[in-house]
């Protein structure tokens, strides 16, 4: 059997669903559309709407060769807490992975369990825990303690142990003793200034995959798909680093960052090496090259208070030139109707300030920061990721992608060396952004065809 010509990409998003039909022969995108997401009643009417807009764009014979694969965000992604020994170690290489797999994460707890920790694991609604910590060969009576406790504990989500494997067997049985469904995975921190996690990271997308399509109504459109591939954050994560690597016949843009600010996060996903900001003392968990973190506090509708909140309300008045009153008006009819669009011009302004101020924040948190320093032969320490190399930022979402301030937000990224000396942010970089909304179709397509992803991928980047 030959290989298909098209391939047809959707992704099952909260708030739409989306596809992407792509010419292999071409390289080029033959159609791109999105259509109101049906995921919470009957994920099948919008995918079905998906496919009529792909029939229509290349055949019905095409459309029934063609390979159907995708992606999904649904319900939120995946919810995860990570459970450490070290904040500054374990639990931040914790974090790395869980985020790199796709996951929000909802919780975070380093060192010696306590009851209270337990507790607060119980009341969130999790779906998957990451218990991880110390180096190969080292102590491990801290990790067990933390196992009884997890053990004994009310949770009945899938545990990943991805510590010190002297531990490993002695976790799994009590686990596995607590009813716990329990996965090994290698050390994510195995050395010193090493870290390792594609094994957990898999895991986590297989466990987050299984979840998706059994739990949140995907069951009953997966026969009509050939395979469901990742969750969309992964998918974008590795559409990214495509962009940053290049193809063997494609040069890649080199060292980036992508904003993808949407109605309840702001994720930031950065590719570069790390690298000592001028001579500092880096410490910390070592930094991977693909980078994401996820602000579960800073999104443009379900999260548009605590967005408001960070960014400060008299700034708010400020950029918005609108009373307090005015701006609340706005904000809580965003909680509340967080499908709709901007109309108004009150809206249009307001939403303007919750994009820059969503950008600019997340980007400072992603970012490594300087931390100057009294001590012998060191005078500076570097905590975080040096993004002072990036030559690109990419912005993607709805609310920069379509809202006619793109070019504005992603300027946050920017930073200002006399106000924000010791942020390792870039000072200048060419802007971009994801016009035809087609990077979690570039993740999906890596998969199948690199070049036809980088080429769709390129062409829909219009510059700002």
């Amino acid at each position: 059997m030959s290989s298909p010509r098209y391939v047809i990409l959707t992704d099952f998003g909260s708030t739409f669903t989306k596809v992407v039909v792509a010419d292999l022969s071409e390289r080029k995108m033959v159609l791109t559309d999105r259509f109101p997401s049906t995921v919470s009643y009957d994920a099948r009417i919008g995918l079905e709407q998906c496919f009529d807009a792909a029939r229509k764009a290349i055949g019905e014979e095409a459309f029934a060769r063609a390979l159907k694969l995708s992606s999904s965000s649904a319900a939120g992604g995946l919810r995860m807490g990570v459970v450490g020994l070290s904040k500054t170690l374990s639990a931040q290489a914790g974090r790395s992975a869980a985020f790199g797999a796709g996951a929000k994460i909802l919780h975070t707890c380093a060192g010696r369990l306590k009851v209270e920790d337990i507790s607060c694991l119980e009341e969130l609604p999790l779906e998957i825990l990451l218990f991880c910590g110390g180096y190969e060969n080292s102590g491990t009576k801290v990790l067990l303690h933390n196992a009884e406790l997890l053990a004994g504990s009310g949770l009945h989500i899938p545990i990943i142990y991805a510590g010190n494997s002297a531990a490993a067997s002695e976790v799994r049985r009590l686990l596995t003793q607590g009813k716990k469904e329990c996965y090994l995975a290698r050390n994510i921190i195995p050395n010193v200034g090493q870290i390792d996690k594609s094994q957990v990271e898999e895991i986590i997308r297989e466990v987050f995959l299984h979840r998706i399509i059994n739990m949140k109504g995907l069951d009953k459109v997966s026969g009509l798909l050939d395979r469901m591939v990742m969750p969309t954050p992964a998918a974008v994560l590795s559409a990214g680093e495509l962009l940053a690597r290049g193809t063997p016949t494609q040069p890649g843009f080199g060292d980036l960052m992508i904003v993808d600010v949407g109605g309840a996060t702001t994720d930031i996903h950065s590719y570069a090496q790390q690298m000592p900001y001028e001579g500092a003392k880096v410490v910390g968990t070592p930094e991977p090259y693909g980078k994401r973190t996820v602000e579960g506090d800073l999104g443009m509708r379900e999260s548009s208070n605590s967005l408001c909140d960070e960014i400060g309300l008299d700034r708010m008045i400020r950029e918005t030139g609108l009373s307090s009153e005015e701006i609340q008006s706005v904000i809580s009819h965003w909680i509340t109707q967080n499908r709709d669009l901007a109309r108004e011009e009150s809206q249009k302004k307001v939403d303007k300030a919750l994009a820059e101020g969503a950008v600019r924040i997340s980007a400072c948190r992603h970012a490594g920061q300087i931390q100057r320093v009294s001590s012998a032969g060191v005078k500076t320490l570097q905590h975080g990721k040096n993004l002072t190399s990036v030559g690109t930022v990419i912005g993607t979402g709805g609310a920069l992608v379509f809202s006619g301030h793109g070019a504005t937000a992603l300027g946050q990224v920017l930073r200002n060396s006399e106000r924000e000396p010791d942020i390792l942010l870039p000072e200048e970089a060419d802007c971009y952004l994801d016009a035809d909304y087609v990077f979690f179709a570039g993740g999906l397509l890596r998969e199948i065809d690199e070049e036809a992803a980088f080429a769709i991928m390129k062409n829909s980047l219009k510059k700002v």
